[in-house]
């Protein structure tokens, strides 16, 4: 019977544990070389901060609209910025590229689209009937300011009151200016000379379409037939 000698099992333990740490060793040096080699060269500039997410409700927001049949809500900002409401869960985001502040939102009711007036005396026509909202038609005044937007309900045409106290008449279908004009001074009695204010107000009759109010600052009213260019009323509410 062949006798079993210990010490050779326990040299050839140590020889192998040897060996195994030296190739262990000879593997970290060569990673050590290659990460040596490879030169970072991604630097804190190259970093920054994004949005990724939105939540809650609109900041700085500075005009609201609401489509009573579609239920949608939308909220204009100072930003420039346009968010959509649907129902629970459903939003949309959209931005007017100039950034200028949202004064005014009206929508075309049922019809998948919205009007919004900037403060940079712009009004632009959206296109909601898409996955991306997106700007159809866009009008810029250059010698007037836009105070007030009124777009009576199923109807082509947009009322836009100015500083100097006019309305402008613009029709919806194809974005571009009527070419008539309600001046400011048929607004005001022959007897008066005063400048009645920028227009702050209009409303339509539902009864009639073609009459409209103007409403100017310390309560003048002025009750207009556009379509046959007659003032029908002028009076002060107080």
């Amino acid at each position: 019977m062949k006798k079993f000698n210990i010490r050779k099992v326990l040299d050839g333990l140590t020889a192998a544990s040897s060996s195994s740490s030296a190739a262990a060793a000879a593997s970290t040096q060569t990673g050590n070389r290659e990460n040596d080699m490879i030169q970072e060269t991604m630097q804190s500039e190259h970093f920054q901060l994004c949005k990724t997410i939105r939540h809650g409700f609109p900041y700085q927001p500075s005009s609201m609209a609401f489509d009573p049949v579609q239920k949608i809500l939308a909220i204009g900002t100072q930003s420039g910025a346009l968010r959509l409401f649907g129902r629970a869960g459903v939003e949309c985001y959209c931005q007017h590229e100039s950034g200028s502040a949202v004064i005014q939102l009206g929508f075309l009711v049922n019809e998948g689209a919205l009007v919004s007036a900037l403060a940079d005396d712009s009004i632009h026509l959206w296109n909601l009937r898409q996955k991306l909202p997106a700007i159809l038609h866009s009008l810029k005044f250059n010698r007037e300011r836009i105070t007030f937007c009124h777009l009576p309900f199923q109807s082509k045409w947009l009322y836009v009151g100015t500083e100097r106290g006019n309305i402008h008449i613009v029709n919806v279908e194809s974005f571009t200016l009527s070419g008539y004009v309600i001046m400011w001074n048929k607004a005001i009695e022959l007897s008066s000379k005063t400048h009645p204010g920028p227009v702050v107000h209009i409303s339509d009759n539902p009864m009639d379409e073609g009459k409209v109010r103007r409403h100017f600052p310390l309560g003048i009213k002025h009750r207009f037939n556009w379509s046959d260019h007659i003032m029908l009323r002028f009076f002060h509410s107080f």
